[in-house]
Protein backbone atom coordinates (compact mmCIF):
# COMPACT_ATOMS: atom_id res chain seq x y z
CA UNK A 1 0.00 0.00 0.00
CA UNK A 2 1.55 3.12 -0.78
CA UNK A 3 -0.40 6.80 0.02
CA UNK A 4 1.04 9.75 -0.10
CA UNK A 5 3.17 11.73 2.73
CA UNK A 6 1.60 14.69 4.16
CA UNK A 7 2.20 14.92 7.70
CA UNK A 8 4.43 13.95 10.52
CA UNK A 9 4.01 14.69 14.24
CA UNK A 10 5.17 12.26 16.80
CA UNK A 11 6.30 10.03 14.51
CA UNK A 12 3.18 9.44 12.87
CA UNK A 13 2.48 9.95 9.09
CA UNK A 14 -1.17 10.94 8.77
CA UNK A 15 -2.97 10.61 5.19
CA UNK A 16 -6.17 12.11 3.92
CA UNK A 17 -7.32 15.61 4.42
CA UNK A 18 -8.31 15.66 7.87
CA UNK A 19 -8.53 18.43 9.94
CA UNK A 20 -5.37 18.45 12.46
CA UNK A 21 -6.03 20.15 16.08
CA UNK A 22 -2.60 20.51 17.64
CA UNK A 23 -2.27 20.10 21.62
CA UNK A 24 0.69 19.87 24.01
CA UNK A 25 2.27 16.33 23.90
CA UNK A 26 0.77 15.42 20.32
CA UNK A 27 -1.89 16.15 17.59
CA UNK A 28 -5.65 15.47 17.92
CA UNK A 29 -7.53 14.28 14.54
CA UNK A 30 -11.15 15.58 14.76
CA UNK A 31 -14.00 14.33 12.20
CA UNK A 32 -16.66 17.27 13.01
CA UNK A 33 -20.17 16.29 12.28
CA UNK A 34 -20.99 18.86 10.19
CA UNK A 35 -18.04 18.08 8.03
CA UNK A 36 -18.07 14.74 8.36
CA UNK A 37 -18.72 13.56 4.81
CA UNK A 38 -15.82 15.25 3.41
CA UNK A 39 -13.59 12.40 4.95
CA UNK A 40 -15.20 9.51 3.66
CA UNK A 41 -13.54 7.68 0.85
CA UNK A 42 -16.95 5.63 0.87
CA UNK A 43 -19.14 8.60 0.08
CA UNK A 44 -22.82 8.61 0.11
CA UNK A 45 -25.75 7.65 1.79
CA UNK A 46 -26.91 3.94 1.34
CA UNK A 47 -30.56 3.68 2.50
CA UNK A 48 -32.12 -0.23 2.74
CA UNK A 49 -35.22 -1.60 3.97
CA UNK A 50 -35.05 -2.83 7.60
CA UNK A 51 -37.27 -6.30 8.60
CA UNK A 52 -39.10 -4.01 10.57
CA UNK A 53 -40.40 -1.69 7.72
CA UNK A 54 -37.96 1.48 8.74
CA UNK A 55 -35.52 3.21 6.47
CA UNK A 56 -31.73 2.43 7.65
CA UNK A 57 -29.37 5.01 6.64
CA UNK A 58 -25.80 4.44 6.96
CA UNK A 59 -22.33 6.09 6.53
CA UNK A 60 -19.06 5.24 5.83
CA UNK A 61 -15.51 6.00 6.99
CA UNK A 62 -12.24 4.73 6.00
CA UNK A 63 -8.69 6.43 6.40
CA UNK A 64 -5.04 4.93 6.89
CA UNK A 65 -2.41 6.08 9.18
CA UNK A 66 1.44 5.36 9.38
CA UNK A 67 2.49 4.41 12.56
CA UNK A 68 5.60 3.60 15.22
CA UNK A 69 6.45 0.57 15.64
CA UNK A 70 5.43 -0.60 19.16
CA UNK A 71 3.02 1.95 19.33
CA UNK A 72 -0.06 1.27 22.05
CA UNK A 73 -3.50 1.24 20.54
CA UNK A 74 -7.03 1.56 22.49
CA UNK A 75 -10.58 1.78 21.14
CA UNK A 76 -13.91 3.14 23.13
CA UNK A 77 -16.48 1.72 20.76
CA UNK A 78 -19.89 2.39 23.39
CA UNK A 79 -22.68 0.50 20.37
CA UNK A 80 -21.23 -1.19 17.69
CA UNK A 81 -18.51 -3.99 16.95
CA UNK A 82 -14.73 -4.13 16.96
CA UNK A 83 -12.79 -6.49 14.85
CA UNK A 84 -9.37 -6.36 14.59
CA UNK A 85 -7.06 -8.14 12.82
CA UNK A 86 -2.73 -8.17 11.93
CA UNK A 87 -1.44 -7.30 8.98
CA UNK A 88 2.08 -7.13 6.99
CA UNK A 89 1.09 -3.64 5.80
CA UNK A 90 3.06 -0.74 7.77
CA UNK A 91 0.11 1.20 8.18
CA UNK A 92 -3.27 1.36 10.65
CA UNK A 93 -6.32 1.17 8.45
CA UNK A 94 -9.56 2.17 10.36
CA UNK A 95 -12.94 1.18 8.41
CA UNK A 96 -16.26 2.27 10.35
CA UNK A 97 -19.77 2.21 9.63
CA UNK A 98 -22.46 4.09 11.22
CA UNK A 99 -25.84 3.05 11.10
CA UNK A 100 -29.30 4.31 12.26
CA UNK A 101 -33.25 4.10 11.84
CA UNK A 102 -33.38 7.67 12.63
CA UNK A 103 -31.79 9.51 9.91
CA UNK A 104 -29.14 11.67 8.58
CA UNK A 105 -29.67 13.67 12.01
CA UNK A 106 -28.87 10.87 14.05
CA UNK A 107 -25.80 10.10 12.41
CA UNK A 108 -24.48 13.70 12.43
CA UNK A 109 -24.84 13.12 16.46
CA UNK A 110 -21.84 10.48 16.58
CA UNK A 111 -18.44 11.74 16.66
CA UNK A 112 -15.78 9.59 15.65
CA UNK A 113 -12.40 10.83 17.10
CA UNK A 114 -8.68 9.78 16.39
CA UNK A 115 -5.94 10.59 18.97
CA UNK A 116 -2.56 10.73 18.40
CA UNK A 117 -0.68 11.14 21.40
CA UNK A 118 2.02 9.13 22.13
CA UNK A 119 -0.55 6.31 21.50
CA UNK A 120 -3.75 5.99 19.33
CA UNK A 121 -6.98 6.11 20.42
CA UNK A 122 -9.72 5.66 18.64
CA UNK A 123 -13.05 6.77 19.94
CA UNK A 124 -16.66 6.53 19.24
CA UNK A 125 -18.37 9.59 21.04
CA UNK A 126 -22.14 9.68 21.30
CA UNK A 127 -24.01 13.45 22.91
CA UNK A 128 -26.38 13.04 25.77
CA UNK A 129 -29.85 11.92 24.67
CA UNK A 130 -28.00 10.97 20.94
CA UNK A 131 -30.54 8.34 19.09
CA UNK A 132 -29.60 5.02 18.74
CA UNK A 133 -26.99 4.64 16.21
CA UNK A 134 -24.56 1.80 15.91
CA UNK A 135 -20.96 2.45 14.95
CA UNK A 136 -19.12 -1.20 13.57
CA UNK A 137 -15.07 -0.76 13.37
CA UNK A 138 -13.16 -3.18 10.65
CA UNK A 139 -9.30 -2.09 11.47
CA UNK A 140 -6.29 -3.80 9.97
CA UNK A 141 -3.39 -2.67 12.39
CA UNK A 142 0.42 -3.93 11.79
CA UNK A 143 1.52 -6.99 12.93
CA UNK A 144 4.12 -4.91 15.58
CA UNK A 145 1.90 -3.08 17.06
CA UNK A 146 0.35 -3.08 20.82
CA UNK A 147 -3.15 -3.25 21.53
CA UNK A 148 -3.77 -3.07 24.93
CA UNK A 149 -7.67 -2.10 25.23
CA UNK A 150 -11.22 -2.67 23.49
CA UNK A 151 -14.33 -1.23 25.14
CA UNK A 152 -17.71 -2.09 23.54
CA UNK A 153 -20.68 -1.82 25.86
CA UNK A 154 -23.20 -2.95 22.85
CA UNK A 155 -21.39 -5.48 20.60
CA UNK A 156 -18.77 -7.80 19.61
CA UNK A 157 -14.91 -8.09 19.86
CA UNK A 158 -13.06 -9.81 17.52
CA UNK A 159 -9.20 -10.05 17.16
CA UNK A 160 -6.96 -11.94 15.46
CA UNK A 161 -2.82 -11.76 14.95
CA UNK A 162 -1.79 -9.38 17.12
CA UNK A 163 0.70 -8.25 19.89
CA UNK A 164 0.40 -6.78 23.46
CA UNK A 165 -1.94 -7.80 26.12
CA UNK A 166 -5.13 -6.76 25.32
CA UNK A 167 -7.74 -6.30 28.08
CA UNK A 168 -11.19 -7.02 26.30
CA UNK A 169 -14.79 -5.71 27.43
CA UNK A 170 -18.14 -5.52 26.23
CA UNK A 171 -21.26 -5.56 28.72
CA UNK A 172 -23.03 -7.02 26.18
CA UNK A 173 -21.55 -9.83 23.14
CA UNK A 174 -18.97 -12.01 22.05
CA UNK A 175 -15.03 -11.50 23.02
CA UNK A 176 -13.20 -13.89 20.27
CA UNK A 177 -9.27 -13.84 20.29
CA UNK A 178 -7.04 -15.54 18.47
CA UNK A 179 -2.94 -15.94 17.45
CA UNK A 180 -2.38 -13.21 20.30
CA UNK A 181 1.60 -12.59 20.94
CA UNK A 182 0.18 -11.44 24.25
CA UNK A 183 -1.88 -11.93 27.43
CA UNK A 184 -5.29 -12.02 27.26
CA UNK A 185 -7.85 -10.69 29.58
CA UNK A 186 -11.16 -10.64 29.08
CA UNK A 187 -14.86 -9.70 30.33
CA UNK A 188 -18.61 -9.80 29.38
CA UNK A 189 -21.78 -10.13 30.94
CA UNK A 190 -24.04 -11.39 27.80
CA UNK A 191 -22.07 -13.39 25.52
CA UNK A 192 -19.70 -16.59 24.82
CA UNK A 193 -15.64 -15.91 24.99
CA UNK A 194 -13.67 -17.65 23.12
CA UNK A 195 -9.56 -17.83 23.42
CA UNK A 196 -7.15 -20.15 21.17
CA UNK A 197 -3.88 -19.89 20.54
CA UNK A 198 -2.45 -16.97 23.01
CA UNK A 199 0.92 -16.41 24.87
CA UNK A 200 -1.32 -16.69 28.23
CA UNK A 201 -4.25 -15.60 29.72
CA UNK A 202 -5.77 -13.36 32.87
CA UNK A 203 -8.94 -13.39 33.93
CA UNK A 204 -11.91 -14.80 31.63
CA UNK A 205 -15.73 -13.60 32.80
CA UNK A 206 -19.15 -13.50 31.43
CA UNK A 207 -22.40 -13.96 33.06
CA UNK A 208 -24.08 -15.42 30.52
CA UNK A 209 -22.33 -17.40 28.02
CA UNK A 210 -19.94 -20.14 27.69
CA UNK A 211 -16.24 -20.11 28.32
CA UNK A 212 -13.61 -21.79 26.24
CA UNK A 213 -10.03 -21.38 26.07
CA UNK A 214 -6.62 -22.56 25.91
CA UNK A 215 -3.95 -21.86 28.80
CA UNK A 216 -0.38 -22.43 27.43
CA UNK A 217 1.06 -20.57 30.42
CA UNK A 218 0.03 -18.48 33.60
CA UNK A 219 2.01 -15.13 34.66
CA UNK A 220 -0.63 -14.50 37.96
CA UNK A 221 -3.77 -16.24 39.44
CA UNK A 222 -7.01 -16.31 37.06
CA UNK A 223 -10.20 -16.83 37.33
CA UNK A 224 -12.18 -18.06 34.72
CA UNK A 225 -16.23 -17.82 35.85
CA UNK A 226 -19.51 -17.97 33.93
CA UNK A 227 -22.81 -17.95 35.29
CA UNK A 228 -24.65 -19.39 32.82
CA UNK A 229 -22.86 -21.71 30.38
CA UNK A 230 -20.17 -24.36 30.37
CA UNK A 231 -16.52 -23.92 30.76
CA UNK A 232 -13.83 -25.81 28.25
CA UNK A 233 -10.44 -25.01 29.21
CA UNK A 234 -7.38 -26.69 27.95
CA UNK A 235 -4.25 -26.60 29.84
CA UNK A 236 -0.61 -27.01 28.49
CA UNK A 237 0.58 -30.36 30.19
CA UNK A 238 3.77 -28.58 31.64
CA UNK A 239 1.82 -26.21 33.86
CA UNK A 240 2.22 -25.99 37.79
CA UNK A 241 -0.69 -25.13 39.27
CA UNK A 242 -3.40 -25.13 41.74
CA UNK A 243 -7.02 -25.98 40.66
CA UNK A 244 -9.92 -25.37 42.19
CA UNK A 245 -13.49 -26.28 39.48
CA UNK A 246 -16.88 -25.76 40.90
CA UNK A 247 -20.64 -25.99 39.57
CA UNK A 248 -23.96 -25.73 41.42
CA UNK A 249 -26.06 -27.22 38.35
CA UNK A 250 -23.79 -29.03 35.98
CA UNK A 251 -20.83 -31.97 36.14
CA UNK A 252 -17.41 -31.95 35.77
CA UNK A 253 -14.96 -34.11 33.30
CA UNK A 254 -11.27 -34.83 33.20
CA UNK A 255 -9.93 -35.72 29.78
CA UNK A 256 -6.55 -36.64 28.38
CA UNK A 257 -4.38 -35.06 31.00
CA UNK A 258 -3.16 -35.94 34.62
CA UNK A 259 -4.33 -33.99 37.62
CA UNK A 260 -3.50 -34.50 41.21
CA UNK A 261 -6.83 -34.68 42.68
CA UNK A 262 -7.48 -34.12 46.59
CA UNK A 263 -11.52 -33.78 45.82
CA UNK A 264 -13.29 -34.75 42.91
CA UNK A 265 -17.20 -35.51 42.19
CA UNK A 266 -19.67 -34.91 39.79
CA UNK A 267 -19.88 -30.74 40.89
CA UNK A 268 -16.66 -30.02 42.11
CA UNK A 269 -12.11 -30.12 41.83
CA UNK A 270 -9.48 -29.47 44.00
CA UNK A 271 -6.24 -30.46 42.77
CA UNK A 272 -2.68 -29.87 40.97
CA UNK A 273 -0.52 -30.02 38.09
CA UNK A 274 2.99 -30.28 38.75
CA UNK A 275 3.61 -30.08 42.04
CA UNK A 276 0.89 -27.09 42.08
CA UNK A 277 1.40 -23.52 41.94
CA UNK A 278 -0.85 -20.05 40.94
CA UNK A 279 -4.50 -21.09 40.85
CA UNK A 280 -6.88 -20.98 38.96
CA UNK A 281 -9.91 -20.72 39.69
CA UNK A 282 -12.72 -21.88 37.64
CA UNK A 283 -16.82 -21.57 38.70
CA UNK A 284 -19.96 -21.79 36.76
CA UNK A 285 -23.65 -22.36 38.24
CA UNK A 286 -25.47 -23.57 35.46
CA UNK A 287 -23.02 -25.52 33.29
CA UNK A 288 -20.73 -27.85 33.05
CA UNK A 289 -16.57 -28.20 33.61
CA UNK A 290 -14.77 -29.79 31.23
CA UNK A 291 -10.41 -29.86 31.22
CA UNK A 292 -8.53 -31.40 28.29
CA UNK A 293 -4.60 -30.87 27.50
CA UNK A 294 -3.57 -28.47 25.43
CA UNK A 295 -2.64 -30.36 22.04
Amino acid sequence: MTIPEEKIANGFSIYGNLPVRFKEGGIKLFIPKKEMPVFFIVLGIVLLLSGCGGIVMTEDFSQSYRVRSGTPVAIYNPNGDVTINGWDEDVIEINARKESIHGQEALDEVDIYIDIAGEMVIRTEYPPGARKVTVDYDIKVPEDLLVKYIECSNGNIIVDGLMGNPVLFSSNGIIQASNINGIVKARTSNGDINIKAVKGLEDLITSNGNIEAELPDLHDDIEIKTSNGSIKLALSPDLAVDLKAETSNGSITIQNINIDTEELNKTSLVGSMNGGGLQVSITTSNGSVELSRLK
